[in-house]
């Protein structure tokens, strides 16, 4: 039809311009009708669209036939680790698609042979010869860290030359199985905690003087950060400046109190007795001010600590009136005549605290840094209360008395009966005021309060810290460092929870003061998270971890990991998390061993040896992510995300969430042996003799004689000026102290008593009333 147009058309112009072209026309229209260059573009557009119609109809029949069904089943026990026992795709059995057999004999030489990763039903797939996934990368092959055999040489340890250090841990090591250092060189040092970078970079804490997984109970900066009295004032004020910069007062986390982990405060100094006074004149007027708007009432009462004082002195109370912070040249008056010459803190005062009946009280709470990057935090799940000898009272004539408002619990003379243990005693629960309404009220509600502020404090401080731990690492440091913290920790009437000052050298009490509180389990269980002993429960979990762990680092398939549960919480907490590379380095590719299969078990070592410590940060109980999974909601935020985030931190998480959701089976917890409630039994076992030889003796660990003799020596050499570089960095006070070790209690648990036995089934376990601490 397109030819015979154009012969029309050329014959038409022909005509008008003349007869005598006609026959050169008729030539021309043969060749028009021979070439037909515009039919070509024409036919392969029909062909196409045939084709797409016949791949549709073919599409169709494979689908109503079952070769491309979806098994959701298959893909569930994939993300969860379990082996593929069914192939990916398979003919039709009972072909019933109307294809030939020789298509779907294909189909079945394809699929038994695992070339395709089209799913296939289960009614289709269990008809077939099963095939087991093949290992991702050799995850099958990986093994946990190993640990020294029993009959080796037993690590040694150095403490610090303070009486808690002497009479409370070294007699803990020992128990442990470690063996007082006779040399310079040492596997453990616990003592006054470092500070300087450059201490852990001198001649005898060099990465080539300790050996690789020494410990060391410092961080670097963690002391110039949290543990002096301007630090948290510091912290809280960085705080404040960073969330409201560029953003004004309508920062979400500013509004919602992100920073209001502790009361307000304001540094100051004074050179001298007739020098003037530095400090955020402006800044306090204006605070006091507007806190008299919504208290409606002055005076507006401030705690005064000293910088360089310790164990309550240097400690009053003065107050501000009205009249004090009408103009800044009132304020200045009111500070010349109020501090005197050094460095102090003003902290705002809490004058309507929680009471214990008609006392003010405080907390003495225990949590640990087990690791800066990734973070791993824990808190002791009690703390230790602090009750006044004098009832409280906010009047402004008792500002002087030290005993009704700071120094507790011991001033004049102290409270019987004391309510001892811990916050754990029912006699400290029932005088709670405003009273609790159940019990599960403190477990539940207050005590989590404790939690979520102290990880605040830890987030914030990390981001200075940081920096020194990459150069640590980057110089071939292979020590492990951990940090206890010691918060003095407050709540008011309304159970919110404020830290009063953080202790980064607190005396670890022990059984040192029996009246009030007995916490050598405690300080036992915080040395086995460090690692002292080289977690000696190993073998009662590490079969059970290392199936889970594999089948973790199985999903390393975006895909796949996005199908889990835990990848699904995140992604909702804005926290999107990469699918796990377990042996990919956390640090960089110039530190390939420390990649994410070590840090993880690193975790699950610390987790399974924690007693009554709560793992925080990341989370091991449900429970305990409940409380604070709105810390991760704020962590995604940019302003937070940019500086307390990083992406090792998410490695771990990514582990704990998806042990808690998608590894679970019923209701069997994964890792039962690491649950709260075995923890909680195991924190008072028994320990077992050490089956080592101490390295300078060749015996065993020593006894309570031989190692009050080493203690001794030790300290003569301090005194006489021959003491090695650490006792030099640690406390230069000495004590007169006649050692007289205690001897392990071992009548409260029976002979060889190890903790309950590995739960089979079950959520919780049930533990002895006579077993318990």
């Amino acid at each position: 039809c397109l030819n015979d147009r154009m012969i029309a058309r050329q014959r038409q112009g022909a005509a008008l311009r003349g007869a005598d072209q006609s026959s050169e026309l008729d030539s021309g229209v043969e060749r028009v009708a021979v070439r037909a260059p515009r039919t070509t573009s024409v036919r392969p557009l029909l062909w196409a669209l045939w084709v797409l119609v016949v791949l549709g109809m073919l599409t169709l029949l494979l689908v109503r036939s079952g070769l491309y069904a979806y098994d959701k089943r298959t893909s569930l026990r994939a993300a969860r680790g379990a082996p593929m026992a069914v192939p990916t795709l398979s003919h039709n059995v009972s072909n019933r698609s109307g294809l030939p057999d020789k298509i779907t004999g294909r189909f079945r030489q394809r699929a038994v042979a695992g070339r395709t990763r089209l799913p296939l039903p289960p009614s289709v797939a269990k008809k077939l010869p099963p095939r087991v996934a093949k290992p991702v990368r050799g995850y099958n092959a990986l093994k946990p860290p190993a640990r020294p055999s029993a009959d080796s040489l037993c690590r040694t340890f150095r403490v610090g030359d303070r009486k808690d250090f002497l009479l409370v841990l070294a007699p803990i090591f020992v128990e442990l199985g470690l063996c007082p250092s006779e040399s310079s060189f040492f596997d453990v040092y616990w003592g006054i905690a470092l500070n300087a970078l450059e201490s852990f970079g001198s001649s005898q804490l060099g990465h080539s003087s300790l050996p690789v997984g020494a410990i060391l109970n410092s961080v670097p900066l963690m002391m110039q950060v949290v543990g002096e009295k301007p630090s948290i004032a510091s912290l809280q004020s960085a705080c404040n400046r960073y969330l409201v910069k560029g953003r004004g007062k309508a920062s979400k986390l500013y509004a919602s109190g992100w920073c209001d982990f502790t009361q307000r405060g304001f540094n100051a100094r004074r050179h001298s007795d007739h020098g003037s006074v530095l400090m955020e004149f402006d800044a306090l007027r204006d605070y006091v001010r507007k806190r008299s708007i919504v208290s409606g009432s002055f005076p507006s009462i401030w705690i005064r600590k000293s910088v360089i004082a310790y164990s309550q002195v240097g400690i009053g109370l003065v107050h501000l009136a009205e009249k004090d912070v009408s103009t800044t040249r009132a304020m200045v008056d009111w500070a010349e005549q109020h501090i005197p010459a050094g460095d102090y803190t003003l902290q705002e005062y809490l004058a309507v605290p929680m009471q214990w009946k008609d006392r003010k009280f405080d907390m003495r709470a225990v949590a640990m840094l087990t690791s800066v990057q990734p973070l791993r935090f824990y808190v002791l799940d009690h703390a230790f209360p602090k009750i006044a000898t004098k009832a409280y009272t906010n009047d402004i004539t008792s500002l002087e008395d030290e005993c009704i408002h700071f120094k507790m619990p011991v001033c004049a003379e102290p409270l019987s009966p004391y309510p001892a243990r811990s916050t754990d005693s029912l006699l400290f629960r029932e005088g709670l005021l405003p009273p609790m309404r159940s019990d599960k009220h403190w477990d539940e509600k207050l005590y989590p309060a404790v939690y979520k502020v102290l990880l605040r404090v830890v987030l914030l401080a990390r981001r200075e810290v940081i920096p020194a731990d990459e150069e640590l690492v980057r110089t071939g440091s292979r020590h492990k460092r951990v940090q206890v913290l010691q918060p003095d920790v407050i709540f008011d009437v309304n159970g919110n929870a404020y830290v009063i000052e953080m202790n980064t050298n607190g005396f670890m009490v022990g059984s040192l003061h029996k009246e009030f509180f007995d916490a050598t389990p405690q300080i036992r269980s915080a040395t086995e998270i460090a690692g002292v002993n080289n977690y000696p429960l190993r073998p009662r979990y590490e079969a059970e971890a290392t199936r889970l762990l594999r089948a973790h680092c199985a999903l390393e398939n975006q895909a796949d990991w996005k199908a889990t549960a835990a990848a699904g919480q995140l992604i909702r907490h804005h926290l999107p998390v990469a699918a796990p590379r377990c042996l990919a380095p956390t640090r960089g590719p110039e530190h390939p061993e420390l990649t994410e299969w070590a840090a993880l078990w690193d975790m699950l070592d610390e987790w399974c040896h924690a007693g009554r410590w709560m793992p925080i940060w990341p989370p091991r109980e449900e429970s305990t992510y409940a409380n604070i999974q709105r810390m991760y909601a704020d962590m995604a935020r940019p302003e937070l995300r940019a500086k307390y985030w990083t992406a090792s931190d998410g490695v771990l998480l990514r582990f704990s969430r998806w042990l808690q959701l998608d590894a679970g089976v019923g209701a069997r917890p994964p890792l039962p042996f690491c649950h709260a409630a075995q923890q909680l039994a195991l924190e008072n076992r028994t320990i077992e003799r050490a089956q080592c030889k101490c390295p300078a003796t060749g015996r065993a660990p020593p006894s309570n004689s031989e190692l009050v003799h080493v203690l001794n020596r030790q300290r003569r050499d301090y005194r006489s000026g021959h003491s090695d570089e650490i006792t030099k960095l640690s406390d230069k006070a000495t004590h007169a102290l006649t050692f007289k070790l205690p001897r392990p209690d071992r009548q409260r648990f029976p002979v060889g008593y190890k903790g309950l036995a590995y739960i089979p089934t079950g959520t919780e376990a049930r533990v002895d009333p006579s077993q318990r601490n």
